[in-house]
């Protein structure tokens, strides 16, 4: 099944996150996270240093904010592309970068760092014309998610380098690399006790997507033939690639 978008389901909870967890999180102040909508497994933190923890194969910097996801390079040349990265159960197909990272775990994530999520008026364009006025008429406005910067960093004969992740990502509009921006913590949604982003494994959008916990506010996200892959600046396909997320500046 595909939920790409799911209005005029925005009544739904980003939050939807059963309580699953017991750790040791006193120096971040961190709660418990619960969700009334979904279940899932037992996930525990792992403190590994001064300020840094480990979620699965995430690791975290309550300090810095800064998330690591160990991801697979999956596509490098051609497109359209519709995701920066998905579950390597996903849309791998459309996707830049897989992984074996679940969906609600990075959620869990962010929710711990004190990151906001939200749609804003991201998806409205995909509204109902008669529900969008009403939208605008009422002010029933929802604020944006926060925004994050996107680095892409691999090793090669013994370096590690770092770009932004938009070197990566061809505009065929202008037939250059993507600009760098950031991209919104829009968060998922649960439905039917299930959360999206695991079930549909739809991580960071490139192209509009309702159902991944990122999506780009930049001109252009709302066209699916729009972005490719940037053969030029991308390793080779399988190179082990680290998909660091930070607040952006």
């Amino acid at each position: 099944m595909t939920f790409r978008f799911l209005l005029p389901l925005s009544r739904f909870l980003h939050s939807g996150i059963i309580a699953l967890l017991l750790v040791p999180l006193l120096a971040m102040g961190a709660d418990e996270a619960k969700t009334d909508e979904a279940k899932a497994p037992d996930a525990r933190v792992t403190k590994v240093g001064e300020h840094t923890y480990q979620l699965g194969e995430i690791s975290f910097d309550a300090k810095t904010r800064e998330v690591r996801v160990p991801t697979v390079m999956n596509l490098r040349e051609g497109g359209p592309i519709e995701y920066l990265l998905v579950h390597e159960n996903g849309a791998v197909h459309e996707s830049l970068l897989t992984t074996s990272v679940r969906g609600l775990h990075l959620q869990i994530v962010f929710k711990l760092l004190r990151y906001r999520t939200g749609e804003g008026d991201l998806f409205d364009a995909f509204l109902p014309e008669e529900e969008r006025r009403q939208k605008i008429e009422g002010d029933a406005k929802t604020e944006l998610g926060d925004p994050l910067s996107l680095v892409v960093e691999w090793e090669k004969d013994g370096e590690t380098h770092e770009h932004p992740v938009s070197d990566w990502i061809l505009d065929a509009e202008t037939g250059k690399a993507m600009t760098d921006e950031p991209w919104i913590l829009t968060g998922s949604h649960t439905m039917n006790g299930f959360f999206l982003a695991d079930s549909e494994g739809s991580l960071v959008g490139v192209y509009l997507d309702q159902v991944a916990l990122f999506n780009m506010k930049r001109k252009g996200a709302e066209n699916d033939e729009r972005w490719g892959a940037n053969s030029a600046k991308t390793p080779e396909v399988g190179q082990a690639v680290t998909l660091v997320f930070r607040p952006a500046k």
